[in-house]
């Protein structure tokens, strides 16, 4: 690690004596983070195209969602909506072995209710079967696989799946977008710190070819370094080392959306939330008696009467228990309202509003939502497409500027290694507590760190590098 550094790149004057050069681009921190930022962002930008590339296509896929299946979507009857309890079995006549999970509704006509089946043959319990039903004359528009809560369709799975383990399949692929995650962190933390450092010492001029390069991947970098940053904290959330530790963060400070109390108590009046304290167990009936399919229209009513708008989620209750009826995540949505139902009279049990939510919850749904781009609508998905772009730019500057230090073709030297001496105790200190603490909340990050440093090592140890002479 004593030999890595980062940096935007070495300075373009070469009227200064070496030694001065040597000084300024290789002594203090900026000498450290100049070799480390080059030799990650060689090695590691591979995967950040990739992401971004991949994260594209998923900042799109909900709009694209909505094109593929507008079919399966749309309702062409002109028939007044049949009863819920019709439509559930209308599509229960494509899957009559199965159990019907939930069902989900719109407020806006024209648009097909979504029959969700539980399917034991499913990868696991986040994929269920859908089938589109249209409410006016229950014919059958549809028949596929939702995925998880953002209710993704099989193009949008596919999309996200390619973006989230690059559609291995299993969890060792995930490696590749955590990787990606937490160097694009840390590359872009060095990369705003060269610049700073380059600017306050006013050696941002330039008028060589790779002078120019570096103005404009230092410029696009500094413009998208809070989206970058956005971006690597919201993905390791979802991470597969990372975000196993955040989620036992999560857990321990109860950082959770709150559940709403389903057992259903004399204490439930209609159009009134019972006193009872979200105990959190509310539960799903996947295998819920086909009679109580019947009391569905009560819930949704009920819901709608209570606030609920746009697409909604009714589950089934399980026995001595009330339905759940939750808004979907939707676009130009900042919360979402969940009322616990009994079908059998239509009294509010529970209520949790999105106020209820911890403010922490209440981050993690807005940012997750932001990264999906479901949050803003169109606007949410143009920003991180402009974001994945600008990435890729920066990344074809910086492979331009390592070129440019080399001769002819030939990739160009990397940074000379920094010495621990040079630099002070105290900073020393700090680069080593920031990287550790770091690691601690991104593991993939430091052992890729370390791996790169003994790359580092063995490479210049193989030339016969000494010090700071060579490289």
């Amino acid at each position: 690690m004593t030999s890595i550094a980062t940096g935007t790149a070495a300075e373009d004057s070469a009227a200064k004596p070496v030694a001065e050069n040597r000084n300024d681009r290789n002594g203090g921190p900026r000498g450290f983070l100049h070799r480390m930022h080059t030799i990650a962002g060689i090695l590691v930008a591979p995967l950040l195209v990739i992401a971004a590339v991949t994260g594209i296509g998923y900042a799109l896929s909900p709009s694209i969602e909505k094109v593929v299946y507008s079919e399966q979507m749309t309702a062409t009857s002109s028939l007044p909506p049949r009863s819920l309890e019709q439509q559930v079995e209308a599509a229960r006549k494509l899957h009559p072995d199965l159990p019907v999970d939930a069902v989900q509704t719109y407020d806006e006509p024209g648009r097909t209710t979504h029959v969700l089946f539980a399917d034991s043959s499913l990868l696991s319990k986040s994929y269920r079967r859908v089938v589109f039903v249209d409410p006016g004359d229950l014919s059958i528009k549809g028949d596929t696989i939702q995925y998880g809560s953002a209710a993704a369709l099989p193009v949008r799975t596919w999309i996200s799946e390619g973006h989230k383990r690059l559609w291995s399949g299993n969890n060792i692929g995930r490696l590749y977008s955590e990787t990606a995650a937490a160097w694009m962190g840390a590359l872009t933390l060095a990369g705003l710190w060269l610049w700073w450092d380059r600017s306050r010492r006013g050696r941002n001029k330039g008028t060589s070819k790779r002078a120019h390069h570096m103005s404009r991947h230092a410029r696009v970098g500094v413009w998208l370094s809070i989206g970058l940053l956005f971006l690597t904290a919201t993905g390791l959330t979802w991470s597969w080392v990372a975000g196993s530790g955040i989620k036992q963060v999560r857990e321990a400070m109860d950082w959770f959306a709150p559940k709403p109390n389903t057992a259903i108590t004399a204490a439930a009046t209609p159009g009134a939330a019972a006193t009872d304290a979200h105990a959190g167990h509310g539960a799903s009936a996947s295998a819920a008696p086909v009679e109580v399919w019947n009391q569905a229209d009560t819930v949704n009513r009920v819901a709608r009467d209570s606030g609920l708008v746009g697409k909604i989620e009714l589950t089934p209750p399980a026995d001595g228990d009330a339905w759940v009826a939750k808004e979907a995540r939707q676009e130009w949505r900042l919360g979402m309202e969940t009322v616990a139902v009994d079908g059998s009279n239509g009294n509010i049990v529970d209520r949790v509003a999105f106020a209820d939510w911890p403010l922490a919850a209440k981050l993690t749904e807005w940012t997750i939502n932001a990264h999906m781009g479901i949050l803003f609508g169109w606007v949410n998905q143009l920003i991180l497409v402009a974001v994945g772009i600008g990435l890729i730019a920066i990344i074809i500057r910086g492979y331009a500027m390592w070129f440019g230090r080399g001769r002819g073709r030939r990739p160009g030297r990397l940074p000379l290694p920094t010495r621990w001496r040079d630099i002070r105790p105290s900073v020393a200190v700090a680069i080593i507590v920031a990287l550790v603490a770091y690691s601690v909340i991104a593991p993939l990050f430091g052992v890729t760190l370390v791996l790169f440093a003994v790359a580092d090592w063995v490479w210049r140890k193989m030339r016969g590098a000494t010090g700071v002479k060579k490289d």
